[in-house]
């Protein structure tokens, strides 16, 4: 009698655990990532005198603008239940033609047309691979990331200068002397999948496709169509990143964001995007890409070793992981 009393009181232990973290993942998930992202700014604040100054806050706003427009695209994808690896290489190829086209004297408004173009042919490539032939989108973006960024090497296996002063002030100018341009066309961008994601019926369609593709298909939807409009919104945000990354830095390299592409998807993961598909919000991931920059930020300021960054980085995606995981099991009890 007492041992079964023990062994209920131990199962009822086990399942208030669950409940716990279940409810803590699931509670708020933007109110947890917010008081985290505090957290961490409180930190860094004590550990560094610099972290609040005016100039390391546009910094901060500066380099997660890039990765936050990488993220907006793949969070649809994520969504929709895909996952795309071959934004950053989409970014290099389209980076590397744009420089290359402003250097033989193209107008600069033809440079970001070019741009676009690139970045949308790449992701109709991604998508047909996808919906037409079938293949798994994290098969087809592991191979055509591989294309692509042989492509680029093939292009040009050197630097690339960018030096039209249009594009120059596009990357590293700020308004009113404070604001990074590249933030605002990050917002701008982050607003437009916001509304894509709230207000459209494609949004909608992306939510039902990755919640449950099977059912969605019975209920009229075209998944087939929702998935590529999926994976060439993606591919154009990560032109769009890569070329701002060259208007920045004030040059375009074929090996460009070659190794980081973990990073955006962790931003998204920990920003609340189930990798099963079918639940995530942009706001989840905005603060997913600032948390992730703010501790980037901090190491930096704090002289860490870059390797200690990459074993950091690589910790958070696997706890972004577990997070979901738990998330997950605690919506279907």
């Amino acid at each position: 009698m007492t041992k079964n009393i023990a062994v209920k009181t131990d199962n009822n232990m086990t399942v208030k655990i669950k409940t716990l973290f279940g409810k803590m993942a699931g509670l708020g998930n933007n109110f947890s990532l917010s008081i985290a992202l505090i957290i961490l700014c409180v930190i860094w604040a004590i550990a560094s005198p610099y972290f609040f100054t005016l100039q390391n806050v546009m910094n901060v706003l500066m380099f997660a603008s890039i990765l936050a427009i990488r993220a907006s695209g793949l969070t649809i994808a994520m969504i929709m239940g895909g996952l795309d690896i071959s934004q950053n290489a989409v970014g290099a190829v389209s980076a590397l033609l744009c420089a290359m086209a402003s250097l033989a004297g193209a107008p600069w408004w033809l440079v970001i047309l070019l741009m676009l173009g690139l970045s949308l042919l790449m992701g109709v490539v991604n998508a047909t691979l996808i919906s037409g032939f079938k293949i798994p989108a994290i098969i087809t973006t592991l191979g055509t990331m591989q294309i692509f960024r042989g492509v680029a090497w093939l292009i040009q296996d050197s630097t690339v200068m960018v030096k039209d002063p249009v594009l120059l002030k596009l990357g590293r100018g700020r308004l009113f002397g404070v604001v990074p341009y590249i933030a605002l066309i990050a917002i701008a961008i982050l607003a437009i999948t916001f509304y894509i994601l709230q207000y459209t019926s494609f949004g909608r369609k992306v939510y039902m496709v990755g919640g449950n593709e099977k059912a969605s298909y019975l209920s009229g939807i075209n998944s087939n169509k929702v998935k590529s409009l999926a994976f060439v919104f993606s591919a154009l945000t990560g032109g769009i990143a890569g070329f701002l990354l060259a208007c920045q830095v004030g040059a375009a390299l074929p090996q460009s964001g070659a190794g980081t592409e973990m990073i955006s998807i962790s931003a998204v993961i920990l920003g609340g995007v189930s990798l099963a598909g079918g639940k995530g919000k942009i706001s989840g991931t905005i603060l997913g890409v600032l948390i992730l920059q703010v501790i980037n930020n901090g190491l930096t300021l704090l002289s860490v070793n870059a390797y200690y960054q990459m074993v950091i980085s690589g910790s958070v995606l696997i706890l972004a992981v577990m997070i979901d995981i738990i998330r997950s099991g605690a919506l279907k009890k």
